[in-house]
């Protein structure tokens, strides 16, 4: 037997006994169980983001939630920084049933490699790695979303342009002038690199948020809320009052945060004086402003 048939045959008969061994046996269960042991790497999760990761129907983790919450063990609750979004946890009892769960499935694979020797599980160990390795590299060819728990934020550096550029460019955002204000840039990270960036340019007390981006694939995910609190806390620290921006399609997205628009001839001469304001941005865009000295996004 070749290798490619002996690693599909393992799979599927791995599958099949850990699903014994987890008492799943009909479709409705097994879903309940994938949904138990994936919160218990990754809550909160939303229902998308759940039916993402599990690549499975989202009728299906519907019903499945369903049964859950009716049993205690699981809870949607809105998400306070985005009310539309419902985030999903386990409870106190979930938690323990997915431990449990877990617990039986690691001693169920102990088992199956009973029959090693030291030497053996010592060899085989780093080959299933490199196998796992390919198979999240093959998942998240082309799209792969990023949980809110992937996602690290930090401050830019001169290395990151290049990523920071090609988001701006496949956002049909503005480029120019931004690399001499990346030291007042944040980028969102995660292990396929950077899929969020935004900063800010100073001017005394004021600044101008510009370059604010999410990749198109992880839009929709809170990234953009989660970014937005790291660009303003650091313009707060960096003695900005007031932040202003201009933009043609997420006036609502910055209303949440208390941006309020304002007219063009009310801002400051330092910020009209930008080349977002006087050239970069179209006569159409919305300038909008926020106060930040009683900003509280923490």
């Amino acid at each position: 037997m070749n290798t490619p048939t002996l690693l599909r045959d393992l799979v599927r008969e791995y599958v099949r006994s850990q699903r014994r061994t987890a008492n799943c046996g009909d479709t409705a269960s097994t879903v309940q169980c994938h949904i138990l042991t994936e919160l218990l790497r990754a809550e909160p999760c939303t229902q998308q983001e759940l039916a993402a990761r599990l690549m499975l129907d989202k009728g299906w983790i519907s019903r499945g939630l369903d049964r859950l919450a009716e049993e205690g063990l699981v809870t949607r609750t809105p998400d306070p920084a985005d009310r539309r979004r419902v985030q999903i946890r386990l409870t106190p009892a979930g938690k323990g049933r997915a431990l449990a769960l877990d617990g039986r499935l690691d001693m169920h694979a102990k088992a199956l490699l009973g029959g090693l020797t030291a030497d053996e599980e010592d060899q085989l160990a780093p080959l299933l790695a490199k196998v796992l390795g390919s198979l999240r590299a093959d998942r998240c060819a082309g799209k792969c979303s990023v949980g809110a728990r992937d996602a690290t934020y930090r401050r830019a550096d001169r290395a990151d342009w290049p990523a920071i550029e090609a988001l701006l460019r496949a956002g049909h955002l503005p480029v120019e002038g931004a690399a001499e204000h990346i030291a007042h840039f944040t980028v969102g990270t995660a292990s396929r690199g950077i899929f969020a960036a935004g900063g800010f340019e100073p001017h005394g007390a004021y600044a101008l948020l510009r370059s604010f981006v999410v990749a198109e694939a992880e839009q929709g995910r809170s990234h953009g809320t989660d970014l937005l609190r790291h660009v303003l806390l650091d313009a707060r620290q960096a003695g900005i009052e007031t932040v202003f921006l201009l933009t043609q399609t997420a006036e609502q997205f910055f209303a949440r945060f208390g941006f309020k628009p304002i007219e063009r001839d009310d801002a400051p001469p330092a910020i009209r004086q930008t080349s977002e304001f006087t050239s970069l941005c179209p006569a159409s865009a919305r300038l909008m402003a926020l106060s930040l000295c009683d900003l509280n996004v923490t």
